[in-house]
C-alpha cells in the first residue's frame, strides 16, 4: 500500500475504462466518484451513454457503488437513475466509510478499484486504502478553485502517465 497519489490507470473519461483492465487485476467492486468523474458539477442526472457503459461494466462480473464526497443530492440522484448503491460525503480521502463498504460488500481492498477524476481526494484514499486508483480527466472545468487544484496535481498525473505507458509496452 502507498501513500503516494500515483495513479495505477489513467483513462480520459469513464467511457475509456477498460472493464477487463480491473478485472485482470483481480477487481470485483467499483466505487464510482459522482463529481466531475460521471457527470460535470452543472448536471443534476447521467448522461443517456452512462447506463449502457455502466451496464458493460457489470456485464464484465464488476459490482458498482457510487461513492462520492458530495454534500448535495446528486450521489442519492445519480444512484437512483443508475440503479446503485450509494454513499456521499465520503470523507475522501479518509478511509473509515470505505472501510464500512468493503466490509458490508465483504471485498478486499485489493479486489476493489475506486474511480475518480482527482489526485487529493480519489486517486490518494484508493492508495492508502490499497485499491486500484483509477484516474480519469475532469469533464468541466466550471470553478476556478477547481481548475488551479488540477494543476496542482499535474505533477501525480504526469508520473502515472509515464508509468501507465511503460507498462502498456511491456
Amino acid at each position: 500500500m502507498s501513500i503516494l497519489p500515483i495513479p495505477d490507470i489513467m483513462a480520459d473519461s469513464i467511457y475509456d475504462v477498460d472493464p477487463t483492465a480491473l478485472t485482470a487485476r483481480g477487481v470485483r467492486l467499483v466505487l464510482l466518484d459522482v463529481d466531475n468523474t460521471l457527470a460535470p458539477y452543472t448536471e443534476n442526472s447521467p448522461r443517456a451513454e452512462l447506463p449502457a457503459k455502466l451496464a458493460a461494466m457489470q456485464a464484465a462480473g464488476l459490482e458498482l457503488f457510487i461513492f462520492s464526497n458530495s454534500r448535495t443530492e446528486r450521489p442519492r440522484i445519480f444512484s437512483k437513475a443508475l440503479g446503485l448503491d450509494f454513499v456521499q460525503r465520503a470523507g475522501k480521502p479518509r478511509l473509515k466509510k470505505l472501510r464500512a463498504v468493503l466490509a458490508e460488500k465483504n471485498v478486499q481492498p485489493r479486489e476493489t478499484a475506486l474511480i475518480g477524476d482527482q489526485i487529493y481526494t480519489d486517486v490518494l484514499c484508493a492508495k492508502r486504502a490499497g485499491a486500484v486508483a483509477v484516474l480519469v480527466e475532469p469533464i468541466l472545468f466550471s470553478n476556478p478553485f477547481l481548475a488551479l487544484r488540477y494543476q496542482l496535481e499535474r505533477p501525480f498525473r504526469f508520473i502515472g502517465a509515464r508509468r501507465q505507458k511503460r507498462h502498456e509496452q511491456h
